[in-house]
Parts: C-alpha cells; structure tokens; sequence
C-alpha cells in the first residue's frame, strides 16, 4: 500500500508543486546558477534531487520560487532564510510549510490555528522567529 501524499501548494498562485513524492522548485544558486531542485513531500526528510549545473555549497543560501508563476517563496516577514509554501492533508486541511533555505540547515516547521510542530536537528534556530 502506498503512503498517502499531501498536496503542496504554491501561496502566491495557489498550483500544486508536487508529483508524487517531490516537490518541484525553480531555484537560483550563487553567480545567478538557475535550476530545478525536488525536495521530499515527507515532512523531516531532507533528501535533496537537484540538476548538475545547480552547484551549491553548504552554508549558502538559496532563493526558492514557485516554478509555475515564478513568484519567490521567501518568507521574509518571519525570516529571510525561511521560504513558505502551503500543504493540503487528505481532508484538504490547509497548513503553513515553513523551511530552511540554507543548504545543509534541517529545519521545516507546519504551521496551522491548531497545530505546530517542528522538524530538523536545526529547528530551534529559527523558532524564536516563528512564536515570536
């Protein structure tokens, strides 16, 4: 039997960015490097596809944007090394997604009116940001 897959959406035009288990983001690395990076639809899973001319190195941190409208998923009104997209549970409950755009920073918190939880052996750095 397969794990279900949350939907994962963009907060600007609202597509969903996700095919089966990886979210699809159009990023921007160092000297303007332009590409596309998949990151697992399972919350605490860092695993990271990305294409060969996406060069990065750990500590650097990347821009991230929806690959549909082009729009940047920075999430600067909480921190500008978090990024921000939604995810739709089975029942279409809406949640926030926030997660570390610095390569190498395990940290993803979901967000909802009821709920908050916290991934990543790096999710205290920004949590003062987050219940602040």
């Amino acid at each position: 039997m397969d794990e279900t897959v949350n939907d994962f959406i963009c907060p600007k035009c609202r597509s969903v960015l996700n095919i089966e288990h990886n979210i699809i983001f159009s990023v921007q690395a160092r000297n303007d490097q332009n590409g596309l990076i998949l990151l697992s639809t399972k919350i605490g899973d860092y695993t990271v596809k990305n294409q060969d001319n996406i060069v990065f190195d750990k500590g650097e941190k990347l821009e991230f944007f929806c690959p549909i409208c082009r729009e940047s998923l920075s999430a600067t009104d909480v921190n500008e090394n978090l990024a921000r997209v939604i995810m739709l549970d089975e029942e279409k409950n809406e949640y926030q997604i926030l997660f570390s755009i610095v390569a190498g920073e395990y940290c993803t918190y979901m967000i909802s009116n009821e709920n908050f939880q916290s991934f990543g052996d790096d999710s205290v750095i920004y949590m003062n940001d987050i219940k602040g």
